[in-house]
């Protein structure tokens, strides 16, 4: 569970703290990485690593998904990585460190909740057209989505050798003919991806509410719409904790334990008097 003390100094970095809301998300800067954390804590993922290490590691309740979070500056593009090792399909999805938290926490909240029906989940393609963004095969059957501003493609190629391959999500100041230039963040989700998982990433991605940055942290795209600077102190710590209480509201109460009653000695007959 999430400490007071946790919670006083998630508030405490926050307070008097000038911010802007920015859109769109997808642009925003990494943010918190409590948004992810904390929230995983609150719905009854178990921390099983040394708090003293740099290396978060969260395994959910039922021991089917962890979250893996490893800072590090000589491999930034696998920062967070979620496994799931249960079942016939284990599937996997990286994000590189400068992925919005909102955008990770698309991924990890899904997995809070109960699995969709099959006509109830969101189609990765799907959502992201219904927002404006583009999408075009080629001749092999891969799948090219871009967003409004250019700044974002998602791609599922077609290997020679290997078949379909997982999405693969590249945001960057300019996409050019070689690729990417002035790389942003990266992800990766697997072939074997559940495709309401792929659903909710997609709709971080195309979410278009803006979310609040310290000054300091918002960066200067010419892409990114920047709303007027408050303190976002109060902001922040009010939507921290009701997203705290949403996530408590998806842990799992603890089956109640049943023991078996003590077999009763059993009974041997007297033998019968005789005069």
């Amino acid at each position: 569970m999430i400490t007071w003390r946790q919670l006083d100094a998630f508030t405490d970095e926050y307070a008097s703290k000038l911010g802007s809301p920015v859109s769109p998300r997808y642009l925003a800067g990494p943010g918190d990485p409590r948004h992810v954390t904390h929230a995983l804590c609150a719905a009854g993922w178990s921390v099983p690593c040394d708090p003293l290490h740099p290396v978060i590691r969260m395994r959910s309740p039922d021991h089917q998904h962890e979250l893996v979070f490893k800072p590090s500056a000589q491999y930034p593009r696998g920062w967070w990585t979620v496994h799931s090792g249960l079942g016939p399909d284990p599937w996997y999805a990286t994000f590189s460190g400068d992925t919005p938290v909102e955008i990770v926490a698309g991924l990890t909240d899904t997995l809070l909740r109960p699995e969709p029906e099959e006509d109830a989940r969101e189609d990765f393609a799907g959502s992201l057209v219904e927002h404006g963004w583009t999408h075009t095969t080629d001749e092999l059957g891969g799948h090219r989505i871009v967003s409004p501003d250019r700044t974002t493609v998602a791609e599922q190629r077609i290997s020679p050798s290997m078949g379909r391959c997982g999405w693969e999500i590249a945001v960057a100041r300019n996409h050019g003919p070689f690729g990417p230039e002035g790389l942003l963040w990266r992800a990766s989700l697997d072939i074997r991806t559940p495709a309401h998982v792929l659903g909710a990433v997609a709709t971080a991605l195309s979410d278009p509410a803006p979310v609040p940055r310290p000054r300091f942290a918002i960066d200067e795209s010419p892409h990114l719409t920047v709303g007027r600077e408050i303190e976002i102190g109060e902001q922040i710590a009010t939507a921290h904790q009701a997203r705290l209480v949403e996530a408590r509201r998806h842990r799992p109460t603890a089956t109640p334990v049943t023991t078996k009653p003590a077999p009763s000695a059993p009974v041997v007959a007297r033998p019968a008097r005789t005069r």
